[in-house]
C-alpha cells in the first residue's frame, strides 16, 4: 500500500535491443521494430547476433548494413537463403529500414506489415506464371511447398546456425 510507483528492467538477449535504449533508458514501439529487423537479419544470415562479429569489429547489423550499403550482400547471406533471389532483397531492405539508429527513421511495425505482405504477394503472383510443372504442390491450405515439411527441416538442418 506504501509503494509509490513500480520499477521494471528491460529483460531481453543482447544483440536484439534498440540502441537508442541505452542512451533514453526507455522502450518504444519503435525498438520493437528494431528488434524485428534484427530477426529478419538473423533469419538471412542464419548467424546469432550476439554471437557474431565481423573482422572488422562489426555487430551482426553493422555488418549487415555495410555490406548493404556496399551491395555486397552476397558475403553474409546464407547460401540457402541466397535462392530466394529477388524477394530476398527486398526483406534485406525492410531489414536495413527497421534497424536503423534512430528510431523516427524506423518505419512503424504496421508499415514493415505491409511491406512483407507485399512482398509475397507479388512472389505469388509471378509464381502462378511458372510451369506448372516445376511449382511446388498445393497442399489443403491453399500453400504451395516445393517439399514436405519433414524434408524442409532436413534441409534446414543441414546449414549451421
Amino acid at each position: 500500500m506504501d509503494i509509490s510507483g513500480v520499477m521494471t528492467m528491460a529483460q531481453g538477449t543482447r544483440g536484439y535491443w534498440d540502441p537508442m535504449y541505452f542512451y533514453t533508458g526507455r522502450l518504444t514501439e519503435k525498438s520493437d521494430v528494431y528488434s524485428f529487423g534484427v530477426v529478419l537479419l538473423e533469419l538471412l544470415t542464419r548467424k546469432k547476433p550476439f554471437l557474431y562479429l565481423s573482422s572488422n569489429d562489426e555487430s551482426l547489423v553493422a555488418h549487415f548494413v555495410t555490406l548493404f550499403e556496399k551491395g555486397k550482400l552476397l558475403e553474409i547471406l546464407d547460401p540457402q537463403v541466397m535462392e530466394g533471389g529477388k524477394k530476398v532483397e527486398e526483406v534485406a531492405t525492410i531489414a536495413v529500414a527497421c534497424v536503423k539508429l534512430r528510431g523516427d527513421d524506423r518505419p512503424t511495425m504496421r508499415q514493415v506489415e505491409l511491406t512483407l505482405k507485399g512482398a509475397h504477394e507479388s512472389t505469388e503472383q509471378s509464381s502462378d506464371n511458372v510451369n506448372p510443372s516445376t511449382k511446388g504442390e498445393r497442399n489443403t491450405k491453399g500453400s504451395t511447398r516445393q517439399y514436405s515439411m519433414e524434408h524442409e527441416f532436413n534441409l534446414s538442418a543441414e546449414y549451421p546456425r
